[in-house]
């Protein structure tokens, strides 16, 4: 179900607008061990969703990043996703739905969405699995 929700959630999220992060969540996000990025942008998300951001930082200096700062989470690299999980090496795609996770890739479309300068193109989107 949650697979379900997140790919939906991938899909359907059109809003016109960046929203604010509310201080709980980010105190969730903080707690489950995940950085931010420093440019990164707010656009789109709750705890039951997952939280999107954005960047104009490019996708593959944003996943050095997160590689750097959570050394010991996973990776999954397969099937066009780019995924760093909180999880032992080599699970499958519902595996790593059920794990704290960080999705990193380009997105053209987010300018469109949000109404973002042509160049906001990296999307970064974080689950926090309860």
């Amino acid at each position: 179900m949650k697979k379900l929700i997140f790919i939906l959630f991938l899909i359907c999220s059109t809003y016109s607008y960046a929203a604010n992060l509310q201080p709980s969540d980010t105190q969730l996000i903080k707690a489950a061990g995940v950085p931010l990025f420093s440019t990164a942008m707010f656009v789109f998300g709750s705890k039951d969703l997952g939280f999107r951001f954005v960047t104009s930082t490019p996708p593959d200096d944003v996943r050095r990043w997160y590689r750097r700062q959570l050394p010991k989470w996973s990776l999954l690299d397969n099937f066009g996703s780019w995924i760093l999980y909180n999880g032992n090496p080599g699970l499958g795609m519902g595996a790593v739905m059920s794990k704290n996770q960080i999705n990193v890739q380009n997105n053209n479309k987010l300018p469109g969405w949000y109404a973002l300068d042509k160049n906001m193109t990296t999307e970064i989107v974080i689950m926090i699995v309860k």
